[in-house]
């Protein structure tokens, strides 16, 4: 009977020790994770990805494969990661209030509430920019062109975000204008405004410091200069209010991630935000640097939601 007893002990041991091998929170991870872009290299998530790689790898103990999802304004991305299994070992951008806008579609098969979120950590007001060679020299030019040849301004966002950022600004400016649609991300946008395709472009901010060599500021959305771009004046101080754009940059997983894997990652997602480095570059390219918990991120995406709704009835009213 004790040899029996201590052969079963022994059993539930090895049971145990490979359950704990096979990815038990305490093994987590074992292997490399995959982060999926949803937008085309170069642009906003792509740097955010590149940027936290090395933090994360380090923090995880394990490799971070990057991979690209793009189409859909990022559903295609979030709708890849909505369907992965929930274990860890599959991450995404997120971006606020992309993943709300592109929710909104007919059969897209997510909702923003769906995810595991794991934390934002990078956050840049919005801009309205043009090409460098562009006629308009201030956001009053653009204005006056627009209000005296309704509809014939061009102006391009990302996507459905874009559109419902586009509905705040033209209501904000007191115009008509035509919006083009882009999709794969900014990245896809900027040889748009460097070949003068379209008059202007809504990006953040941190786009308009990366490319201010092509591209010019004409005004910043919200009460509060940035300081990467000090000759640019914010919409406000134009008399120009109510433009708020803000997009928000962060990671989450799929549905239904456990709980103690979700604050694995988050722990290493901070840690890797936490780097002087990563902070040098935040600041240099106009972003303000997050670090939040899962709890803070959700609330975040919940706020934005409000927001989005606000702008689908601005976005109504240019319609008609």
């Amino acid at each position: 009977m004790y040899l029996s007893g201590k052969i079963l002990a022994a059993a539930a041991g090895a049971v145990m020790a490979i359950t704990a091998g096979g990815g038990s929170a305490g093994a987590f991870p074992d292997h490399d994770i995959t982060f999926i872009v949803p937008y085309s290299p170069g642009g906003g998530s792509d740097q955010q990805a590149r940027r936290l790689q090395a933090g994360l790898e380090k923090a995880l103990g394990v490799g971070l494969r990057i991979v690209y999802k793009t189409g859909g304004g990022g559903a295609v991305g979030f709708l890849e990661l909505h369907s992965s299994k929930p274990d860890g070992y599959t991450i995404s951008n997120v971006v606020v209030p992309n993943i709300i806008v592109t929710a909104q579609g007919k059969d897209v098969g997510y909702k923003p509430g769906d995810f595991s979120y794991i934390g934002m950590t990078d956050q840049a007001a919005g801009a309205l920019v043009v090409p460098k060679s562009s006629r308009f020299k201030t956001i009053e030019e653009l204005v006056d062109f627009a209000k005296k040849n309704p509809g014939k301004l061009t102006i391009a966002g990302v996507g459905s975000t874009g559109q419902s950022n586009f509905a705040e600004l033209a209501h904000a400016l007191g115009i008509k204008a035509t919006y083009v649609p882009v999709s794969g991300g900014v990245g896809k946008m900027i040889p748009m405004l460097q070949g003068a395709h379209v008059d202007g472009a809504i990006l953040s901010s941190s786009h308009a410091v990366r490319h201010k060599a092509t591209v010019r500021g004409l005004g910043i959305a919200g009460t509060k200069p940035s300081e990467s771009l000090p000759d640019v004046p914010t919409l406000d101080s134009r008399g120009f209010k109510g433009f708020t754009m803000a997009t928000t940059w962060g990671i989450m997983a799929p549905p239904g991630t456990p709980d103690e894997i979700v604050q694995v990652l988050n722990s290493a997602l901070r840690k890797a935000v936490a780097n002087p480095e990563v902070k040098k570059i935040q600041v240099g390219n106009g972003l303000t640097p997050l670090s939040q918990t899962p709890e803070e991120a959700r609330q975040l995406v919940a706020d934005a939601q409000e927001i989005v709704k606000r702008r689908a009835e601005l976005l109504k009213s240019l319609e008609k």
